[in-house]
Parts: C-alpha cells; sequence; structure tokens
C-alpha cells in the first residue's frame, strides 16, 4: 500500500510539500512568523516545540484548518493555500481521534470513502488493506466504545491511510496515552511508515517521540523554525541554547570568549575562533567523565551532593567551587558506589563533546 500511488527512483526524492513565507496573525500576535519549509517525498518529518510555540497551527495551516494570513503552500506542485482540507491531497490525525461512538471499526475506516463515493467492492478492499496494515483486521466489526486507547489511535490513523493522501499530517497524535503504550506505538508508526513508504509530517512537544521516529526535525521556538536537520544532528549540534535544554539534558556553562581563547567562570581555559563576547558551553551530562584515568581536556573538581537512579543510568549532580552544578549520566553503577555523597571528585570532557554557542 502507498500513500499516493508508487514512485520511480528518480521522483523520490523531490519536494512532496513547499512552504514559502507562510505566516499567521491573529490581530497584532504573531503565531507564526514568515516560514520557509520544504519537505521530501517519502519522509518521516517532525515539527518539534514547546507549547504556544506555533507548531500545531503551521500543521493546520498546511492541512487547510487554518488560514495563512501571507504565504503559499504548494502539495506536489501544486497550489492549495486557498483550497478546504477536504479538496487537499492530505489528511490529518488529530489528538482526539475524532471517532464515531456509533459506528464500527470498519464504518468509521469507510467513512471518508463513503462520502467521497467510492465504489462499495474498493472500500471493502482499502478498508480491508488498511485495517490488516494497522493490525486491527479482527477487530473490523467491533464498536469503537470496546476499544483500548492504543487501539482507537490506530483506527483514526487507518481513516487517515485509506484516503491514500500525499502528505499524512499527525497533530500530537499519542499525547493521550500512557508511556508505555506511546512507546508501542512509536514501533507502529515506524513499522507503517516504512510499509508504506509516505510522507509523515508529526508536530509533537515531545522530544523523545520525535527523536525516536523521525528522519528529519524542525524545532520551533516563539513562532520560528531556528533549526532543521536530523535527530543526531540536533541532538548533538544544537543551533541556540534554547534547542540545547529543549531536546535532551544539558550542562550550560558560561563563559566570555577574548581573542580567540574562551575562558569559563570556573577558571578553565581553551582556544576557540570568534568575536569576543559572553558565550555558552554545551556539554551532555553523558559526556562528562567522572573520577577516572582517562585523559580529559577539561578538568576540574567538584563537590557530589545528589545521586538520582534511572533505571538505565545513573544522574550525579555536582556542585564546583564557582557556584555552578554540574549533572552527569553514567552507566557505571560499580564507580558510583565508590563516590559518596559530599566527596569532591575529578571532573571533565574532551573538546569534541562541548560546543560553544555564541546565542
Amino acid at each position: 500500500m502507498t500513500l499516493s500511488g508508487p514512485t520511480s527512483s528518480g521522483q523520490a526524492r523531490k519536494p512532496i510539500l513547499r512552504l514559502t513565507g507562510v505566516t499567521k496573525k491573529y490581530g497584532r500576535k504573531i503565531a507564526v512568523k514568515p516560514t520557509d519549509l520544504t519537505i521530501q517525498r517519502g519522509e518521516f518529518f517532525a515539527i518539534l516545540g514547546p507549547s504556544g510555540c506555533g507548531k500545531s497551527t503551521l500543521l493546520r495551516m498546511i492541512g487547510g484548518f487554518v488560514k495563512p494570513s501571507g504565504g503559499t503552500i504548494e502539495i506536489d506542485g501544486a497550489d492549495v493555500t486557498a483550497l478546504s482540507p477536504e479538496r487537499r491531497p492530505s489528511n490529518m490525525v488529530f489528538q482526539s481521534y475524532g471517532l464515531f461512538v456509533h459506528m464500527t471499526v470498519r464504518q468509521n475506516v469507510a467513512y471518508g470513502l463513503r462520502i467521497a463515493k467510492v465504489a462499495k467492492s474498493e472500500i471493502d478492499d482499502r478498508v480491508a488493506e488498511v485495517l490488516k496494515l494497522v493490525h486491527l483486521h479482527d477487530f473490523a466489526d467491533r464498536d469503537v466504545t470496546r476499544l483500548s486507547g492504543g487501539e482507537r489511535q490506530r483506527v483514526a490513523l487507518a481513516r487517515a491511510l485509506v484516503m491514500r493522501p500525499k502528505v499524512l499530517l499527525l497533530d500530537e497524535p499519542l499525547a493521550a496515552l500512557d508511556l508505555k503504550l506511546r512507546k508501542a506505538m512509536h514501533a507502529e508508526l515506524r513499522d507503517i511508515h516504512h510499509a508504506i513508504g509516505g510522507t509523515f509530517v508529526l508536530v509533537s512537544h515531545d522530544q523523545g517521540e520525535v527523536m525516536s521516529l523521525a528522519d528529519r526535525v524542525a524545532v520551533m521556538e516563539s513562532g520560528s523554525i531556528v533549526q532543521e536537520g536530523s535527530p543526531r544532528q540536533i541532538y548533538r549540534e544544537p543551533a541556540t541554547r534554547f534547542i540545547s535544554t529543549f531536546i535532551g539534558d544539558a550542562n550550560v556553562l558560561s563563559a566570555e570568549r577574548k581573542g580567540g581563547v574562551v575562558k569559563l567562570e570556573a577558571g578553565i581555559e581553551f582556544p576557540d575562533e570568534g568575536p569576543d563576547t559572553h558565550v555558552n558551553v554545551i556539554v551532555r551530562p553523558e559526556n562528562i567523565l567522572i573520577d577516572g584515568d582517562a585523559p580529559m581536556d577539561v578538568s576540574i573538581e567538584g563537590e557530589l551532593v545528589d545521586v538520582i537512579f534511572f533505571g538505565s543510568y545513573v544522574q550525579l549532580r555536582f556542585h564546583l567551587d564557582d557556584g555552578t552544578d554540574l549533572i552527569a549520566h553514567t552507566t557505571d553503577e560499580t564507580a558510583v558506589c565508590n563516590i559518596e555523597v559530599g566527596h569532591r571528585v575529578k571532573l571533565g570532557w574532551n573538546y569534541d563533546q562541548q560546543r560553544t554557542l555564541d546565542t
């Protein structure tokens, strides 16, 4: 099954969605600042950001549920800016599911095809195909009120997929599910995306969800996209302090750059080209080396003040002499057992594990 029919290898990487200068204003408030965005055919693309950053508004403009204040939206080369949702080659799955409670699973999934006056034989074939895809073929005649949250989410997904949209839009689709079920649905969504080969655009505030699902991510802040890239790029090479702390945990150390040398408030210096200015040095907690003999480009001492067990790793919080707290993550429980709260410990990291940001 495909979302929009088969594509040749030459078509596979052509843009399917293009936004040019798209903006949304509500009176004097700018919800989405002028935005350019290109999404490739077959991508699983995610728009990530905190509540109120404009990500859902941007997605709803793509789907036709919100009219842009300016700019153009193209899907597969056609300008759809002025088209209503039902006239666009896209479909959306909402957080609330929006299922018809008086209908069975099969009837819910077939509803859009019936409205579109598709022949009954084709409806039967397409519904059967998509229910098998989402592993609900044995639930076809069950009332949706008798389904679990995860099963209802899959019905909502099937109802969108059966229309074979060129772009599937997902607006916080898993937010209502508990943690264990969300993780299970992550695997389901990835499997479905791989099986279909279609284009998915996901909006979420959940960084873990986005990092586990998306091929490419756009991070939004205050109505603007502030960085695009692969999940690995966004995590390893954050463009701003906001991104470094919003996506994953990060130690943010205040410093000054002068004459090509960065000096941390703790007194540590290292070479770094750039203008003379205040900077932030970003180090992920998993890159902090603890009281070991391994070589460290940056070495410092701190007092251990807290230890928290998270299952797959242990978090340690150290207090530095300049008043800064430093967080370290380790999976070496033996090493943790050798350190007591209140002890001073040698800490450090290597230059290739830090990032210096002017913003």
